[in-house]
């Protein structure tokens, strides 16, 4: 199932772990993106990240094996709240944008990820960094998957023919990346998922031609 933020590549574990380990894997998660979205990955350490939980080292590497794994775990539990609403399926550019603030909601609702989110972005800068490269990914199955439902609903007239279906979809990612960016550095002054809202809803309508 392709997304507009894909979960990143690698497993986490090699065995099933039981109801408690899972626990203890969410709750060091948790932690993990938290430290990720204050310091970066290269600043972040298994050892404070550890200390937090209540674990050892030891503790943390039995569940993902690597701090490059973790770091992995944590763009993955970011990004469920995306795939949980698969904008890849929606039926039409309506749906497409319903489904996209959907997915917003859903992130918003853990407010340290949007941190981590912005943290990502300027990782992926950086060579040696896991994000690399995995931005260009996303964006890459973004246009790939999207693209073709804003050319649907230029077929079917839902929208004007002279919409430019790659403009539209980098349009409305840049949307939701600028907005989640503003409310990172004001959070206070910023409502993440209305503003959102409304600007996609505005992107829309000056496209729309039914409904």
């Amino acid at each position: 199932m392709s997304t507009p933020e894909s979960p990143a590549i690698g497993s986490t574990t090699a065995k099933t772990p039981r109801p408690s380990g899972l626990k203890r894997q969410r709750r060091i998660i948790e932690v993990a993106a938290e430290h990720f979205a204050r310091v970066g990955y290269t600043r972040a350490t298994i050892a404070k990240i550890a200390a937090e939980v209540g674990v050892t080292d030891a503790g943390v590497l039995h569940h993902f094996g690597s701090k490059e794994n973790l770091f992995n775990a944590v763009v993955s539990h970011r990004e469920d709240a995306y795939a949980r609403h698969d904008p890849s399926a929606a039926t039409s550019v309506r749906d497409l944008m319903d489904r996209l603030i959907a997915g917003a909601a859903s992130a918003a609702e853990e407010p340290a990820l949007l941190r981590f989110r912005a943290v990502l972005s300027g990782e992926a800068l950086l060579e040696d960094s896991p994000a690399s490269g995995h931005l260009r990914h996303v964006l890459s199955t973004s246009l790939s998957t999207l693209v073709p439902i804003v050319q649907r609903g230029i077929d079917t007239g839902e929208i004007a023919a002279d919409t430019d279906p790659t403009q539209f979809v980098l349009e409305a990612l840049a949307l939701n990346e600028g907005v989640r960016g503003q409310v990172v550095v004001y959070p206070e002054g910023v409502d993440y998922i209305p503003v959102f809202t409304r600007a996609l809803n505005r992107l829309y309508a000056s496209v729309a031609l039914t409904g």
